[in-house]
């Protein structure tokens, strides 16, 4: 039975390594409590039924048609949900708009 020529061997992890990819879990379980503690509170639950809200208005009005409406919302989620982001909640994708926005009618 003929040997298979030199594979590569598996490269084993340094503890320094091993301590760092756990310190890493460590670090995202604590995000995890801190967005979970976060979505308890009433103003952060009202923030989020708010851009859910809009992200349900950007479908209906895509619905209809109505692109000046659908740039209006999603100019009006899109702070509200980088702030929300930026405090560790997740948030789901918008489906905002593409092209050029409506020129504003006089």
């Amino acid at each position: 039975m003929a040997r298979k020529a030199k594979a590569a061997r598996r490269a084993r992890r340094s503890p320094e390594e091993m301590i760092a990819d756990l310190e890493a879990k460590i670090r995202e379980v604590k995000q995890r409590a801190q967005a979970k503690e976060l979505k308890q509170s009433p103003s952060m639950k009202a923030a989020m039924s708010t851009v859910r809200s809009l992200d349900k208005s950007l479908e209906a009005a895509a619905e209809d048609g109505n692109n000046a409406l659908r740039h209006a919302l999603a100019d009006a989620r899109k702070p509200l949900a980088e702030f929300l982001e930026g405090q560790g909640l997740k948030l789901p994708k918008a489906r905002v708009p593409r092209g050029r926005k409506p020129k504003a009618k006089k």
